[in-house]
């Protein structure tokens, strides 16, 4: 993607769209596309797609017609290399956040949305790409890469820092010990860390699916079952609080009927189904495989002590 290429914007908010075609707009980004829905958007995407142009997309943590999970897991699979940034209230310590970054999200900014945030993700966006351009002093970029990395993720292990800097395992230890040494990073413990089995790259997302079809296009819902006629549908089918298979009026939870959540739905088979079937596709070579078929590393994790 060039720097100022493209730029998609999923959410249900007007409002939040406009303001992010501002800012981006400010920044120099000219085309800029919105759409309100997860539909909409994969129809968009895939359209950019076919035309040959990778859009950066920023994505609604929560949308009407699906979730972030979906329309991420989809777009992947399209397009493995896209840059995603999500839109979320949560902080950046909450276990959202952790969530959307280790399913394969680039970058995320929190709500309510200011325009210096976006100017530091598209800042960190630009300045990586120009980084991966230019390689002619790779020593440095790489090391400057890592400043960015522990700046943006507050946490990251020696393999993941090897691998976004290009330097050599040497070049990168020794950095960190330089780190150390001026209280910017401290040293935490071993972590396990899944990496693809075809070419070992912890690049990796998370692809959720449906576990009859494979389809990775399903909503999350809530289900009611009526116990008067043992009907077992989503809450959107019990219209004005009837039920549709007997139409009486469904009154008193837990009398009468009982709520499950936590549910999805299958926008392809129909099927519905509370354990998600995932498996993890490689953003590097576009390998896909289950959790128990990859290949696991192990290095120290460090943490950032405050910004530098």
């Amino acid at each position: 993607m060039g720097a100022k290429d493209v730029v998609l914007i999923i959410d249900d908010s007007t409002a939040i769209g406009i303001l992010l075609t501002e800012f981006l707009k400010k920044l120099g980004y000219a085309d800029i596309k919105t759409t309100t829905t997860g539909e909409s958007g994969l129809a968009l995407f895939k359209e950019l797609i076919n035309n040959k142009i990778i859009p950066l997309v920023f994505l609604d943590y929560n949308l009407p017609d699906t979730n972030a999970k979906s329309v991420m897991s989809q777009i992947l699979i399209i397009q493995p290399d896209t840059k995603i940034i999500i839109e979320t209230a949560s902080g950046k310590d909450e276990d959202p956040i952790k969530e959307v970054i280790g399913l394969g999200a680039y970058h995320y900014i929190q709500k309510p949305i200011h325009f210096e945030a976006i100017k530091n993700v598209m800042k960190i966006l630009e300045e990586e790409e120009s980084i991966l351009e230019h390689t002619s002093s790779v020593d440095n970029d790489g090391y400057h890469l890592i400043d960015r990395y522990f700046n943006t993720y507050k946490r990251v292990t020696l393999s993941r820092l090897i691998e976004q800097s290009n330097l050599s395992e040497k070049d990168v230890t020794t950095y960190l010990k330089k780190l150390i040494s001026e209280g910017k990073v401290v040293e935490l413990q071993n972590i396990r860390e899944i990496c693809c089995n075809a070419c070992g790259s912890l690049k990796l997302a998370q692809i959720y699916q449906c576990p009859n079809c494979k389809n990775s296009n399903f909503d999350q819902v809530k289900l009611i079952e009526h116990f008067d006629c043992g009907n077992f549908s989503p809450e959107s089918t019990y219209g004005n609080d009837k039920c549709p298979k007997c139409k009486k009026q469904i009154k008193a939870l837990g009398v009468d009927y009982r709520v499950l959540h936590n549910r999805y739905l299958c926008k392809k088979c129909d099927e519905i189904f509370q354990d998600i079937s995932n498996e993890s596709l490689c953003l590097k070579c576009n390998t896909s495989f289950k959790i128990d078929n990859g290949r696991w590393r192990e290095s120290m994790e460090y943490k950032l002590t405050h910004a530098y």
